[in-house]
């Protein structure tokens, strides 16, 4: 299996489960709250362990209880975090977020007061034993400049961001990807309506670049270097129960199925078959096993 870094955030998520979603200025019970440790890197992670990789996570870790706990949570999972950038001073990201049980969605309020991860301390990390780079599109001067030093270093690994959501100057890390996932959000927000139309113009920006497409319920959409088009269907549980870490889930099945020699169309459909799992359920526990399950019963 692959030894994979993952870099983004970790934070705390404190997750509310409520009857329906809240009206402004309503008061109301939660059904069911749980605290865990959140972050789309970090979650991409957890998945990842689960199905064999050896992964390192690099970001930015406070010192207060909060942030122990987050290192704890990847520290028993079997992520190394001796690439994290660490300050004395400053709260753990915090998700504050609502599950609607009537349909899964979920709603996120976050706050942070811990720096980003900086360009000088993933320059001075050791980059020749990994064989994947997975990205936040997040923090984009400083991306940009760690993404520039890793293409003067790497040896062949590929590079995949995560662009989930608008941010001054994103456009500005296409150029230095081998893949990159868009959000249905995203590509909504640039005023497109079919994945298909956005990957043709994306085309022009990130020649060099696989483009991954998730739509939720419609499956996912890709694009090869050469301009050639995929499509997978959506693989829905018989109940939504959670749609949190569902992209997370979709980027960490996508990277195992390319890592691991299988063609983009089987690694797309891989990629939605955990999405679809993780729907089903409260966290990623088993997700690899199910999946497993899932593909010999078929």
């Amino acid at each position: 299996m692959s030894k994979i870094l993952g870099i983004g955030i970790a934070t705390l998520d404190i997750i509310n489960q409520v009857g329906h979603y809240p009206h402004e200025d309503e008061e109301m019970r939660a059904l069911d709250q749980r605290v865990a440790r959140g972050g789309n890197a970090s979650n991409t992670l957890e998945v990842l362990i689960g199905l064999g990789h050896q992964c390192h996570f690099c970001g930015t870790l406070a010192c207060d209880s909060d942030s122990k706990l987050i290192e704890n949570s990847l520290t028993e999972l079997g992520v190394t975090l001796d690439h994290c950038q660490r300050f004395p001073e400053g709260h753990a990201p915090t998700s504050y977020i609502t599950i609607n049980q009537q349909n899964g969605t979920r709603t996120i309020v976050h706050y942070r007061d811990l720096p980003e991860l900086d360009a000088e301390h993933f320059q001075q990390i050791d980059l020749e034993p990994f064989d994947w780079f997975h990205f936040e599109g997040r923090n984009i001067g400083e991306t940009v400049r760690m993404l520039k030093h890793l293409e003067e270093r790497r040896r062949d690994q590929p590079v995949s961001i995560e662009i989930e959501k608008e941010r001054p100057d994103i456009d500005a890390l296409y150029a230095h990807a081998d893949v990159l996932i868009f959000s249905s959000v995203f590509i909504k927000g640039r005023g497109h309506e079919e994945p298909e139309e956005f990957m043709r113009r994306m085309k022009v920006h990130a020649p060099r670049a696989i483009i991954i497409c998730p739509w939720g319920n419609q499956g996912a959409w890709a694009q090869d270097q050469d301009g050639n088009a995929y499509h997978a269907p959506a693989h829905p549980p018989e109940h939504i129960v959670d749609t949190l870490g569902a992209g997370d889930s979709f980027n960490a099945g996508l990277i195992h199925g390319l890592a691991s020699g299988k063609n983009l169309q089987e690694a797309l459909g891989y990629a939605n078959l955990l999405a679809g799992i993780k729907i089903g359920q409260t966290g990623f526990a088993d997700l690899a096993s199910k999946a497993n399950d899932q593909q010999t019963s078929a």
